[in-house]
């Protein structure tokens, strides 16, 4: 008899096929809808986190050069993780390379040339170093809003030159141009986040 029982809780407790197949429909339902806006929220916290991160080193370039009353240069570098960073040559283009999203550093620059030269007399210091942000082209690019390899800041805390614009451009596979953003900085020197085109472009 209690024999009989048991095998009366255990059925009572067992899925039949189409309960199984129910929970499995709904299931995929709730995914298939779901998914769009979970890659919206990676896309959208991916790109926050690189604007950030070159709005922080260029805010770090302006008050190093006020705090140590030098130019002091921010460029593009392609081997910033090797123990003898350089400064890039070539220029940023979202169809070759992912721009200034390769990495970059940043230094003391007296004779204001953009070119890290630890060498030289004085010598040049390395203040910070960025990794490489974007390993793909398809996944995002920063790109200047011309063959912009370096920005240099004087002692003033203004920059050399005209208007600069970066673009932090979404990956391929994120339909909404709305994810874009930009850096712009003006002849001040001060660094500001926008999502659409800078005035002064």
């Amino acid at each position: 008899m209690a024999t009989q029982t048991n095998n009366q809780l255990h059925k009572q407790k067992a899925f039949t096929l189409i309960e199984l197949l129910t929970v499995i429909s709904i299931i995929a339902i709730v995914t298939t809808i779901a998914l769009p806006s979970f890659q919206s929220l990676i896309f959208t916290t991916r790109i926050s986190s690189y604007t950030s991160t070159l709005q922080s080193a260029l805010l770090l370039t302006r008050s190093e050069a006020v705090k140590r009353g030098i130019n002091v240069t921010i460029c593009r570098s392609e081997n910033a993780s090797s123990g003898n960073p350089s400064c890039a040559t070539t220029n940023s283009n979202p169809l070759a390379n992912t721009g200034w999203a390769s990495g970059w550093i940043i230094f003391t620059d007296p004779n204001n040339n953009g070119i890290y030269e630890p060498g030289n007399v004085p010598a040049e210091t390395l203040i910070a170093v960025q990794d490489q942000l974007i390993q793909r082209i398809e996944d995002g690019s920063i790109i200047p809003n011309r063959t912009l390899k370096f920005i240099s800041y004087g002692s003033t805390g203004q920059t050399f030159g005209t208007f600069v614009r970066f673009a932090i451009n979404r990956p391929d596979a994120d339909p909404n141009i709305d994810h874009d953003r930009f850096i712009c900085i003006a002849a001040g020197g001060r660094a500001r986040v926008d999502n659409a085109l800078c005035a002064g472009n």
